[in-house]
């Protein structure tokens, strides 16, 4: 899948998160064995938790789409281990190098506590230099649990603190980044000590991680509690703008002052103030975030943004928080019958919504918002995996993908030019402005030319499925005309006659250069047919050569085998993931279905098992159209799943033994099997298309707040029959199986669910046929 070990950025690809417990538990911290099953509890189907921080503990990440932080077991400020806890901004590029890379904005989650005994509960920048985490001098933690709210999007915290000098102090942290609020976050620490005396509150931004940027200003303003600095990225002097504003419990007297630190790139002020054994108080810490990409002065409007929060209060602001994530989630995937299948599903889109939204047109890295692994650059991953699994419930969110691409359609026809063909040619590692990012040395900027076929294929499905007329016409057209004419000038016209596609690379990065990719070629055909389509729904005249080349591009095919061969020349070596059977979905190329059967059976023993996860989605994908067995897609959606979730907070990683974390491309493709797989969903122009089936090991699926051009509906999967209820829109026709049905408010369209378990063999060959 994705793209490559890519050496420039070997430090920031995140291991298989099990290093030793001592690396990360919190300090003092007494671990006892506790199996996943029992650290992830699916008790209420939106909660994951955990008691202990031992070698399976993987820290989870918060954002809303503009800004977000991992946040540490601690639940607050920076750790190193086991998976450095960064905080990002969308599009905060830097060059320091050949490349463009994604640079680190302070830590915003800092809000450290003391007793004054020389001990602190949370890192703080200079306990960062001098390694305090690990010193057992700062204290020991007992009655530990964290928890993730996946409807509510909040992070809880909870444990009893003993510092060096003995002292007990019940913790409670929340953190939040604000749904609704794009530039907001909030810490809020409540505390319950069991002694009396000074306590110390420490609100900070933490620069240790801020690679890559430079501080250029800083501030303060006691009286608000209030601290402040921005920090520029080297090379291309985008400013992020910090701001954060301490609210202290009410009546108490406390002394205000700055924050002291060698640490360049930190700020912050700390509260003093009494306190008694067996008292209550809460400390929240407002946070306000903003670019120099959408604000002409980012300082002020990260500063209005925190004291505006200050002004709504926590509790206000946290309604408001749960209200935006509310309205996200009457989309659903509902799983019934595997509590902890639920959870990895809703994990899985919870990491996608926490990566993007609607308004920020940053397209989506591997990692999303959770790291910079990949230089944060954006691949077919965006495109290929991530957008489909957002379409289908969320097109406002998915959209500022396809804008991002359009913002940056002049660089990809400079890109064209400059190596010699015509059109677009879009980039195989993107990031500020659009040109080629791929590090030097790695083959995949130069041959694996796909990404222009991926890029239009998305911009055509968004036009599918809103039927969004002036979209297609102002936004997309321009992309596909482009994407069209680089496939014209990439196709070289054969002795035999049609055409070939020479010295290229699929999504088979083990072979290269080769010739007719199958892949490539059927992706550039279809991209040429989407733009002839385009044309006729715009009434706009299309270039007769895209039918031409669409038509005589070949595409390998052998004969005694009755499979596609990956492409001129292959010879049957272990493949690197999912390639020819992406003929099949999403490219939808036509062929038999015996044919289409030969290609799954003959390239899943040869695709190489320690590749990532979204070959096997689209297996179970491909298995569940073609009706193959009754548990095959189950068994292969398992396979896309259970290698590569992270516990305690169902986090994705890219390998079965590390790689890229949080790995949001895979969860994307897992997402797939639900959305597209056991649906049977295809985008169409006039009207609905399902084919839904049901695995026997499941008792049942809903996809809730499905959108197609004006309506949504639902889709229950029943192990007998599936019900399809029109909630809002006009009257639609669903085609399924074939067969076409009138849909509308009031009257559920009812259908037998496809069970290939239940079929004899003769029948489920015949079913194959017809797929």
């Amino acid at each position: 899948m994705t793209p490559h070990a890519d050496p420039s950025n070997q430090d920031n690809r995140t291991p298989d998160p099990a290093p030793a417990r001592s690396q990360h538990a919190p300090p003092g911290h007494d671990d006892h064995t506790t199996t996943a099953t029992e650290k992830s509890r699916p008790d209420t189907g939106w909660t994951l938790s955990t008691t202990e921080t031992d070698d399976d503990y993987a820290p989870t990440f918060l954002g809303n789409g503009y800004f977000g932080g991992r946040i540490p077991a601690a639940g607050t400020g920076y750790a190193t281990t086991p998976i450095e806890t960064q905080a990002h901004l969308a599009g905060f590029f830097a060059q320091n190098g050949p490349i463009e890379q994604y640079a680190n904005i302070p830590t915003w989650s800092t809000l450290a506590f003391s007793d004054e005994s020389g001990g602190t509960y949370g890192r703080l920048p200079q306990a960062a230099r001098a390694g305090e985490q690990d010193d057992p001098e700062q204290g020991t933690v007992s009655n530990y649990r964290q928890t993730l709210d996946l409807r509510a999007g909040l992070l809880t915290t909870q444990a009893t603190w003993t510092s060096p000098a003995g002292r007990r102090t019940d913790l409670t942290y929340q953190v939040l980044v604000h749904q609704a609020r794009h530039r907001v976050a909030a810490v809020q620490l409540t505390f319950t000590p069991h002694w009396s005396g000074s306590a110390r509150v420490s609100g900070v931004f933490d620069g240790t991680s801020a690679r890559l940027t430079e501080q250029s200003s800083k501030g303060y303003d006691r009286p608000a509690a209030e601290s402040y600095e921005t920090v520029t990225t080297l090379g291309t002097g985008i400013t992020a703008a910090l701001a954060s504003r301490l609210e202290l419990p009410t009546g108490v007297a406390a002394h205000i002052a700055d924050f002291e630190t060698d640490q360049v790139q930190s700020v912050g002020v700390q509260a003093t103030f009494d306190v008694q054994a067996g008292s209550t108080y809460t400390v929240t810490k407002y946070v306000g975030v903003a670019s120099s990409q959408d604000s002409e002065d980012p300082l002020p409007a990260a500063r209005a943004a925190a004291a505006a929060a200050t002004d709504t209060g926590y509790g206000n602001l946290l309604a408001e928080h749960k209200a935006a994530w509310g309205n996200l989630w009457q989309a659903d995937i509902e799983i019934l019958g595997d509590p902890v299948l639920q959870l990895h599903v809703r994990a899985s889109m919870f990491y996608l919504l926490e990566s993007t939204r609607a308004g920020v047109n940053w397209s989506l890295s591997p990692c999303g918002l959770s790291g910079d692994g990949y230089n944060g650059h954006v691949f077919w991953d965006t495109e290929t995996w991530m957008y489909p699994a957002l379409l289908a419930q969320h097109p406002d969110i998915a959209v500022g993908m396809n804008t991002y691409r359009q913002q940056r359609l002049a660089a990809a026809q400079e890109y064209a030019t400059r190596t010699g063909f015509a059109g677009a040619r879009f980039p195989w590692e993107s990031a500020l402005h659009g040109d080629e990012q791929t590090p030097p040395g790695w083959e995949m900027g130069d041959l694996e030319h796909h990404i222009t076929a991926d890029v239009a294929l998305a911009h055509w499905q968004y036009y599918l499925a809103t039927g969004d007329h002036d979209w297609l016409a102002e936004k997309a057209w321009p992309v596909l005309q482009g994407a069209a004419e680089f496939w014209v000038s990439s196709a070289v016209p054969h002795a035999a006659g049609g055409y070939d596609i020479n010295q290229v690379m699929g999504p088979d990065e083990y072979h290269f250069p080769v010739d007719n990719s199958v892949y490539t070629n059927v992706a550039a055909a279809q991209a040429l047919r989407i733009a002839t389509r385009a044309a006729k729904v715009l009434d706009v005249a299309a270039d007769p050569e895209w039918d031409r080349v669409a038509v005589g591009l070949r595409v390998p095919y052998d004969e005694d085998l009755a499979i596609h061969p990956q492409y001129d020349g292959y010879d049957g070596d272990t493949i690197k993931q999912a390639d020819v059977v992406m003929l099949q979905y999403p490219w939808e190329h036509p062929m038999p279905a015996e044919v289409a059967r030969n290609d799954l059976e003959y390239y899943v023993p040869r695709t190489d098992p320690d590749g990532p996860s979204m070959t096997d989605s689209i297996h179970s994908i491909a298995h569940a159209a073609l009706a193959t067995s009754g548990s095959a897609a189950y068994d292969f959606m398992r396979r896309s799943v259970d290698p590569f979730i992270r516990g305690p907070f169902n986090q994705f990683a890219e390998q079965r033994h590390g790689g890229a974390f949080t790995f949001t491309t895979g969860q994307g493709g897992f997402l797939q099997v639900f959305l597209y797989g056991f649906s049977g969903m295809r985008w169409r122009e006039d009207r609905l298309r399902l084919d839904p089936t049901l695995p026997p090991q499941l008792d049942g699926l809903t996809l809730r707040r499905m959108l197609w051009q004006g309506r949504e509906f639902d889709v229950e999967i029943g192990p007998e029959r599936t019900t399809i209820t029109l909630t809002a829109g006009p009257p639609t026709t669903v085609e399924v199986a074939g067969a076409t049905h009138p849909l509308r408010q009031g009257t559920p369209l009812i259908m037998p669910t496809r069970r290939p378990d239940l079929l004899p063999t003769s029948d489920l060959a015949g079913a194959s046929r017809r797929a």
